[in-house]
């Protein structure tokens, strides 16, 4: 057992001696190990909080329980302040060290004991006492980047122009929402963005949790090939010699591909978090883009008074996720009913089921809108809106693609009949 009971004492001795240590420090009463310890921490903190000065006479006030002798002590343990912060580090890492031993020891039996674990490794990886900030090298550090940034996109490719224009692909950090109603064509929106990815030689993890990866995997082959969606379904009866051609090719491409697919119904965050954090040690130097179809299906670990609470969260995480890997997350969402009633059916961010915090923790959102999906005898046969209805560093706008449904196929306007 890890206990580092003299930091504990140095520190509470410095604090005592320089009260104005406290306000300083970033640990909690947790990471102490001994029980007087962790009461006389929190008593510290009561008396700080109250703007008294923290001595004898204000802690015996505040808890008389509190040994007299041993604050006289713990005053004299410290010859000086200076070493407060490597007291600090030394009871951090040796609650690490207790914490990575209890986590060992816990017995995983059920779903339940599975998401607590992810939660307790989640704190323990995310637990940071380095805090140091310096202004001038952060300066320097944006100066050196600018310098040596290659032409091109600032982002991860998109994989059609006028969206790159927009946005200058998909930003490292961003959390990125596409929303749309069923059927429309955002999961394979989202299809085509992965294509784009894996062709440039990046890494894809896809978090699916209304389709199976068999199905994913034939829409992308229906997508590489030019194979027509519905021939996928049945192809030893359908497929014609071509067909077969165009099949064998796409597979050899699609398998060359660094694409990880998770199919499990029901995820929740953490879920996602650990394999993502997995394939980012593999892959350290491998631009990551991260697929999530869709929002309203995720869960939290914990249960929520409503929908929209349990969203919130959901979202915030995700956010969380994209700057703590520097990796844009592409996360699907449906849409309500409302845009129905509407004459102009174009959604709007009202339009977002469950919407919770969806506006505020989203970089970018955008819409899908096809006119012919509501009106049969449309002029804009095949041609998808994109809608980019906010931005938080950049323009908003919309982009016109062309949707090639039986191949689950986006394309620029002016490539849509090349095929």
């Amino acid at each position: 057992m890890v206990l580092n009971l003299e930091a504990e004492h140095s520190l509470l001795g410095c604090i005592l001696n320089d009260n104005e240590l406290i306000k300083e420090i970033t640990l909690d009463s947790k990471h102490f190990y001994d029980k007087e310890n962790q009461q006389l921490f929190e008593v510290m903190q009561k008396v700080d909080k109250k703007g008294d000065p923290i001595d004898v006479v204000t802690i015996l006030s505040e808890s008389p329980n509190v040994d007299k002798k041993t604050l006289g002590n713990l005053m004299n343990s410290v010859a000086s302040t200076e070493p407060f912060k490597t007291y600090e580090r030394l009871i951090m890492e040796s609650w690490k060290l207790r914490r990575v031993k209890e986590i060992q020891e816990k017995d995983i039996t059920n779903v339940d004991a599975i998401s607590n674990l992810m939660n307790d490794l989640s704190e323990l990886e995310q637990t940071n006492n380095e805090d140091d900030y310096n202004h001038k090298e952060a300066l320097i550090s944006l100066y050196n980047n600018i310098e040596e940034q290659q032409e091109g996109l600032s982002g991860i490719d998109t994989g059609f122009k006028d969206l790159n224009r927009i946005l200058d692909g998909f930003q490292g950090g961003d959390l990125i929402i596409s929303a749309a109603r069923p059927s429309v064509g955002k999961t394979a929106k989202m299809l085509n963005h992965a294509i784009k990815h894996g062709e440039n030689g990046g890494l894809v993890a896809m978090f699916s949790l209304e389709m199976g990866e068999e199905s994913l995997n034939k829409r992308m082959l229906s997508m590489i090939g030019g194979i027509d969606g519905h021939k996928m379904r049945r192809p030893k009866q359908l497929f014609d010699g071509k067909d077969w051609s165009n099949f064998t090719n796409a597979l050899a491409i699609l398998s060359n591909m660094n694409m990880h697919i998770y199919d499990k119904s029901g995820q929740i965050v953490e879920y996602i978090r650990s394999k993502v954090r997995t394939l980012k040690r593999k892959y350290l130097y491998t631009p990551m883009l991260i697929l999530i179809d869709y929002l309203q299906l995720m869960r939290t670990s914990t249960k929520h008074e409503n929908k929209n609470i349990e969203v919130g969260e959901i979202t915030r995480s995700l956010k969380e996720l994209a700057r703590d890997t520097n990796s844009p997350v592409f996360l699907l969402s449906q849409l309500s009913r409302g845009v129905e009633s509407r004459q102009d059916k174009r959604p709007m961010m009202s339009d977002i089921r469950d919407s919770g915090n969806i506006e505020q923790d989203a970089d970018v959102i955008e819409f899908l809108y096809r006119d012919d999906y509501y009106n049969g005898d449309s002029e804009a046969k095949n041609i998808i809106e994109v809608i980019i209805a906010k931005q938080r560093n950049g323009a908003v706008g919309t982009v016109e693609l062309a949707y090639m449904k039986e191949y689950n196929k986006f394309l620029e306007l002016d490539h849509r009949y090349d095929n």
